[in-house]
């Protein structure tokens, strides 16, 4: 009978330390999967506002190239020396090439940019003096330092490839386009 006894409580104690045991182990279990749904949901938030940061930077970029695109159109009609058409429209026809790729990577990352061109046209009515030329000018260059500045930016938030891609591509672009700029208003200011 003693044995009964001893075998019995040996049993009951057995059990309840392996209760105790898994109650404990399933607490932990608990806790390690609260803690990490919490660092997945903080991580898919941290994308969420980079997603968000870049194609805001997008669309800024994507508004300061029609502005440069339209204002080369129109200094295209008001500068009369050829050499400064011909970079001109050089300065044109690369945004051009800009603003394509900037809607190939909006239409990949599912990102709308809309066409400002049909939303509003610059009102910048240029007349043929010389110091309103070398304004837009300036005003131009201002823009392409702009575009430069929001690609550093998003240089800076961004960890997709396509987006660093997009900037390598863009960023010699628009410093060509800068220097362009800067020698079309060199050849006005020493023509004046």
């Amino acid at each position: 009978m003693k044995y009964l006894k001893n075998r019995r409580f040996t049993v009951v104690l057995f059990f309840t330390v392996l209760l105790i045991a898994l109650s404990f182990n399933s607490c932990d279990e608990f806790i390690k999967s609260k803690s990490q749904q919490n660092k997945e949901t903080e991580q898919t938030q941290q994308t969420i506002a980079t997603n968000k940061n870049e194609a805001k930077l997008l669309l800024m970029l994507s508004k300061d190239n029609q502005d440069v695109i339209h204002l080369s159109k129109k200094l295209q009609h008001v500068v009369t020396k050829d050499s400064a058409v011909t970079l001109i429209k050089k300065i044109e026809e690369t945004h051009i090439e800009i603003a394509e790729a900037f809607n190939t990577v909006a239409t990949n990352k599912l990102i709308s940019i809309p066409n400002y061109s049909e939303i509003s046209p610059s009102n910048v009515v240029l007349d043929s003096s010389q110091e309103n030329k070398i304004k837009a000018l300036q005003k131009l260059k201002a823009i392409i330092d702009n575009q430069l500045f929001l690609l550093d930016k998003l240089s800076k938030t961004t960890n997709s490839k396509t987006f660093k891609n997009l900037i390598v591509k863009a960023d010699s672009k628009i410093n060509d386009s800068l220097t362009r700029t800067k020698n079309i208003i060199n050849t006005l200011n020493t023509n004046s």
